[in-house]
């Protein structure tokens, strides 16, 4: 597995809740709309923040948390969230399966076969949201958090074509769509803490900081 973890990310203390995430989670949450029969897994759920507020606003059932590192599996155990670190616990398909800052961090081939996964285990709606180097994010040399290589608007609908294409069988009937997004001028108020101002400043919040790309069976 070729990927660009770093320790920071390896740190539950390091995951923390920002006025940028929930703006990022309103616009998913009104992007997949209301539904409260429907299955729903993030795949690399860290802390399981953020399925967990998703949970809120759509009224889906309780999410499946997919992740691998034993720190954060015990923190969301704790919390009583639905950690799941084997793949014989998955169910055979979820009406949505998404995630939140995972594909970044890989290099081929797992670059892709991470977005298969996602596919593999969909019926409805695949959706991502990839957080971007920022210009300045990079002048500043936060190598802790920069990811493996940046993803580019058409590299990825190129992506959710292609596990589309392998893992639905055929693309007629998916809609696709990729957009770059500020968080920025969601954010309703000047953030409390150091830590939602350095990423509010110098984060995922400047214009182009983030991507949220999605295919949907219509």
């Amino acid at each position: 597995m070729s990927t660009e973890w770093s320790p920071y990310w390896q740190d539950v203390r390091n995951l923390r809740w920002t006025d940028v995430d929930e703006v990022v989670l309103e616009r998913v949450a009104n992007t997949l709309g209301w539904g409260p029969e429907r299955t729903l897994l993030e795949l690399g759920a860290g802390r399981g923040i953020h399925s967990g507020r998703l949970h809120e606003m759509m009224r889906c059932e309780i999410p499946d948390l997919y992740e691998v590192n034993p720190e954060m599996l015990m923190y969301m155990e704790r919390q009583g969230l639905r950690a799941i670190g084997n793949d014989d616990e998955l169910k055979q398909r979820y009406d949505i399966v998404w995630s939140y800052g995972v594909p970044e961090h890989f290099e081929e081939p797992m670059r892709q076969e991470i977005i298969d996964r996602h596919f593999e285990l969909a019926g409805d709606w695949v959706l991502l949201v990839i957080p971007r180097s920022t210009w300045l994010r990079k002048a500043l040399g936060r190598h802790d958090r920069i990811p493996a290589r940046d993803f580019t608007d058409s590299e990825l609908r190129e992506r959710l074509e292609k596990g589309a294409r392998r893992h639905w069988d055929e693309l007629d009937g998916v809609e696709f769509h990729v957009e770059s997004f500020c968080p920025l001028f969601g954010v309703r108020h000047i953030p409390q803490g150091f830590y939602n101002l350095t990423d509010r400043l110098v984060g995922w919040a400047l214009p182009g900081g983030l991507l949220l790309g999605y295919a949907r069976r219509t």
